[in-house]
């Protein structure tokens, strides 16, 4: 049966949806998706210069969405056993055996480290005069002391106990206990007293000893000293103090801790306070201004792209995704009445 005038440009339609879909297919392979992309790439990024950070992407917007992934989401089971088992390849990499913490970390990065925590009014003088001022901090220290002092003195009476004067020394201090409590509980906290004010003395020696240049040089010598040590011992030596299940218990507790303090409105205001900062600073200079202030080049997000581009556009093809998606789209626009009217007339 012949064809009549008002099925020449369906016909018409059909065959060029057909010669654009295998142009596109035959456009997203190899070499000609490569330079596709290139070109592509190159008209875009001629283009950021001209273009305001906050035109392109809503402030408001982005505090939204960092809430979402910080606050909101729900973190699924198997993010935690990933990072606990990731932990535990790296606790039993072999490599670790074979380099040293010197290959790891540098002379130069160590020295400087080093020479900064022992620098006049740095780091390390703050911290002895924050604790030697902190009252809680100098209880604590001498209830640490004190602790170790009666368990050491247990020991002693404990192979001691046959002897007459440990006999002596215990039956003294029961009936201290029995008939003078008061007593017993004030020589302890003497004690006690003693320990604490022991411990202010030798933070105030460290304190007058910090304010010598002299025993400063000396300190951080010996600090240097000793990393020419650590730097020979290799990435297992941490083995000696931190055992498996303690990593994985470590794990635990820091997955733990993030899903407490995610839901904390400081860090809610953090992250208000972070993005609000970043448009101040660059809401209105261009994104090209942005990519130069954090170091990235053109070349590398073509390179970057180029890297990963084609072997995604090959897999849709492969897979017949591409040719779907362009069958769909391109059908559309052959069957519109604006396409039928221009083919037929």
């Amino acid at each position: 049966m012949a064809k009549t005038s008002a099925d020449q440009p369906k016909d018409l339609a059909s065959q060029l949806l057909e010669a654009e879909v295998a142009f596109w297919l035959q456009n997203l392979k190899g070499k000609k998706f490569q330079a596709l992309l290139a070109d592509e790439i190159g008209h875009v990024l001629a283009r950021f210069e001209h273009i305001r950070l906050r035109d392109a992407v809503d402030e408001n917007k982005v505090k939204a969405t960092a809430q979402r992934y910080a606050v909101e989401m729900e973190i699924g089971g198997a993010i935690p056993e990933l990072f606990g088992e990731i932990a535990n390849r790296i606790f039993e990499f072999p490599a670790s055996q074979t380099t040293k913490i010197g290959e790891v970390v540098s002379d130069s990065i160590a020295t400087e480290f080093i020479e900064k925590i022992f620098e006049q009014d740095g780091v390390l003088d703050h911290a002895v005069t924050n604790i030697r001022n902190s009252t809680p901090f100098r209880h604590f220290l001498s209830d640490v002391i004190f602790t170790v002092l009666k368990g050491y003195v247990f020991e002693q009476n404990n192979l001691m106990k046959y002897s007459t004067v440990a006999s002596s020394t215990r039956k003294v201090r029961e009936w201290l206990s029995t008939k003078a409590p008061d007593l017993s509980e004030g020589l302890e906290d003497r004690v006690r007293n003693l320990m604490e004010s022991g411990v202010k003395g030798s933070l105030e020696m460290v304190d007058e000893t910090l304010d010598n240049e002299q025993y400063r040089e000396t300190a951080m010598n010996s600090a240097l000293a000793f990393w020419d040590v650590v730097r020979e011992w290799p990435l297992t030596a941490y083995r000696d103090y931190l055992t498996e299940q303690d990593l994985q218990e470590f794990m635990v507790l820091g997955y733990e801790f993030w899903l407490e303090f995610r839901n904390t409105e400081y860090l809610k205001s953090c992250i208000d306070l972070g993005v609000d900062f970043f448009f101040e600073k660059y809401g209105d200079q261009s994104l090209q201004d942005l990519l130069d202030d954090i170091g990235i080049s053109h070349e590398m997000i073509t390179d970057e792209l180029d890297n990963y581009i084609p072997d995604l556009a090959a897999l849709m093809i492969k897979e017949g995704l591409a040719e779907s998606f362009l069958r769909r789209n391109l059908q559309r626009f052959y069957s519109s009445k604006k396409v039928q009217d221009l083919l037929a007339g």
